[in-house]
């Protein structure tokens, strides 16, 4: 198989068709008529026929370099498409940016962070999708996912991470819990205490995080339901079925007949962070940019 000819032969070829001319197709070019004319018996050699009849007065082309010339304007056209499509994309100017977060980000900092990023990038198109942490990391590490919002703290060399939130611990216990009526509540009396968290699968940095704040205080963790999100938790916990350890964030979203109190004694906080791979995109960094001002 022969090889292919170059660009730079295809478009000198193709400035020399709309000319007509090889002066004027080297000063459209900006090189020397000398030299783009060994370009255009290169590209015929190469190819294995002729392209264009020329005369010291005239130049035309042949059937053949009929049938290229139409053909490469296309290819050409479609190239410098490409290009200047892709420079677009680099400079953040088109592209789609694929979120995932979890439910804590979920609560504010994603709705404010969208609103903001559309008003300011409304040419980029958007999605997102829920994800525990764990299954985020994943994500991240297969290019499946642009930036996202988990819990942390995450270290990782070939990622950066920025701190959009540090909430400390609350019991979400029902109204007329014994406990309920005081200030806060410290994880010694929540030792035996029936206790509603997230499943595994669903919840499992989250829950690390109150099985260690638990063990660090000496006290006893007696999980006696599951929920796979945090609306089924309440739920449960409203119906008298155990109590929950959920951050701050979640006092605004607090339920009729859930009272939630300070977890105290307790230095634990739950941290949630975005995370996105090096080197970024501008779209990622524009988003974070959003994320900072949150």
């Amino acid at each position: 198989m022969k090889k292919l000819p170059d660009l730079d032969q295809i478009t000198a070829f193709i400035a020399v068709a709309d000319e007509l001319s090889f002066k004027r197709a080297a000063e459209r070019l900006s090189i020397d008529a000398s030299a783009l004319s060994r370009r255009i018996k290169d590209l015929e050699a190469r190819l294995g026929f002729i392209l264009l009849h020329r005369t010291t007065q005239t130049v035309r082309l042949t059937d053949a370099g009929r049938q290229f010339y139409d053909g490469n304007q296309e290819i050409v056209s479609a190239i410098r498409e490409t290009i200047a499509s892709a420079a677009r994309i680099s400079k953040g100017s088109v592209g789609h940016l694929r979120i995932a977060y979890m439910t804590f980000a979920g609560l504010y900092i994603l709705p404010a962070a969208m609103a903001r990023y559309r008003e300011r990038h409304s040419e980029i198109s958007v999605s997102i999708s829920y994800l525990p942490t764990q299954e985020q990391k994943l994500a991240l590490a297969r290019g499946e996912v642009d930036v996202g919002l988990m819990l942390g703290p995450f270290h990782h060399s070939e990622y950066q991470t920025q701190c959009l939130a540090k909430d400390s611990l609350y019991v979400a216990m029902p109204s007329n819990h014994r406990l309920a009526q005081q200030k806060s509540v410290s994880v010694q009396e929540l030792t035996g205490e029936p206790l509603v968290l997230g499943t595994d699968r669903h919840w499992d940095f989250y829950r690390s995080l109150i099985e260690q704040a638990f063990s660090h205080h000496g006290a006893e963790l007696r999980i006696d339901c599951e929920a796979s999100n945090m609306l089924g938790m309440l739920g449960l916990v409203k119906k008298g079925q155990g109590i929950t350890i959920v951050p701050k964030a979640m006092l605004d979203y607090c339920p009729r007949g859930v009272k939630m109190l300070p977890l105290s004694g307790c230095d634990d906080v739950v941290e949630t962070i975005a995370v996105w791979r090096m080197p970024s995109q501008s779209k990622v960094t524009d988003f974070v940019e959003v994320l900072s001002a949150i």
